[in-house]
């Protein structure tokens, strides 16, 4: 297995908190997103059928549902609600002289 590395996602200024942010790090898809100042990043699109999930809306305090379809995940854990087979990876993420970034 490559060893990981940190890569730029994006500037932390452009990080709102709630909004959810779609960036392609090394050609992943991903969502970044900051919550009660907590930064999260996780695979960017829905298991069902691909859909983007910065489209998505929060519907309490850790569950992000998919704007395509409704399904519902666990940002903090990326666990999909119902379907054990259509969790999303999630990624270590920090914010580092103003930049936001991801470990991959």
């Amino acid at each position: 297995m490559p060893e990981k590395s940190w890569f730029f996602a994006l500037k932390e200024k452009d990080l709102i908190d709630a909004n959810i942010e779609f960036v392609r790090v090394k050609g992943t898809p991903i969502i970044i997103f900051r919550k009660n100042e907590q930064t999260y990043s996780l695979y960017g699109k829905c298991g069902h059928m691909g859909c983007r999930l910065s489209k998505g809306t929060f519907i309490d305090e850790h569950i992000l549902k998919c704007g395509c379809h409704g399904w519902e995940y666990d940002i903090r854990t990326g666990k999909h609600l119902g379907n054990k087979d259509a969790n999303l990876e999630t990624y270590e993420s920090k914010v580092e002289d103003g930049e936001v970034l991801v470990l991959l």
